[in-house]
């Protein structure tokens, strides 16, 4: 789709002002179909006559503009099963857990802390469980259809990723050239954190089994902007 910088504006304004819409899609690419439909484009590239191809992204954000960059799981295939027999406590419910917050810069409570090695993003611990993540699980950000991306921001309320959510497009930023070396540093500096949620099902036909309720790797807004090397602002 060809379009100007400045009728794009006009477009996000628009649906700035609009408040929070339904979406259009349930789970997670919810957010990208509903911005695609509202803006009246079929794929999910923009191009520009004064900048030339622009893949456009939109991504939720939570209470305290926190972004979710990926939720993926550790690997290889399992290990979040062996982290958890080693490292489960019970919580208030006496019910299994193992929530924890890991750093780069230094050790949590379960001594877990997060280093970036050889593309990867590893998970040092006592027990010397190899668990890591590709730096390829990354590559939504890190490797667009585009060297350039239209980033737009969105509040959500409602129940995630189900039909009732609904979100409010609230900024739009133009942004390009990722530098590995920021993404990096992110990490070293606890900018970029990693929650690991496991636990066990509270009820139903699973009550009490092992529920792994996925790791998110996470980043507040402003900060995930300066892991690029150009950034403007749209809306």
């Amino acid at each position: 789709m060809t379009i100007t910088l400045r009728k794009l504006k006009e477009r996000l304004k628009k649906i700035q002002t609009i408040g929070f819409v339904k979406t259009h899609r349930a789970h997670d690419t919810g957010v990208g179909k509903t911005l695609e439909d509202l803006l009246g484009i079929k794929e999910n590239n923009l191009c520009f006559p004064d900048i030339g191809d622009v893949e456009l992204k939109a991504k939720r954000i939570d209470s305290g503009s926190m972004l979710t960059v990926v939720t993926k799981s550790p690997e290889p295939k399992g290990i979040n099963k062996a982290l958890f027999k080693k490292y489960k406590y019970l919580d208030k419910e006496g019910k299994y857990n193992l929530h924890s917050t890991v750093y780069g810069s230094r050790k949590n409570p379960q001594s877990f802390r997060v280093v970036f090695e050889d593309r990867k993003v590893v998970l040092k611990n006592k027990f010397k469980i190899g668990a890591y993540w590709p730096i390829s699980i990354f590559d939504d950000v890190l490797k667009a259809k585009s060297n350039k991306v239209l980033l737009v921001f969105a509040e959500t309320k409602g129940e995630r990723k189900t039909k009732n959510e609904k979100f409010h497009f609230i900024e739009a930023y133009l942004i390009s050239n990722l530098n590995i070396n920021k993404f990096k540093s992110a990490i070293e500096s606890d900018k970029l954190k990693i929650d690991i949620r496991i636990g066990v099902y509270r009820s139903g036909k699973n009550k009490g089994k092992y529920h792994d309720h996925g790791t998110g790797f996470r980043i507040n807004k402003r900060d995930f902007l300066h892991l690029f090397d150009k950034f403007t602002q749209i809306i």
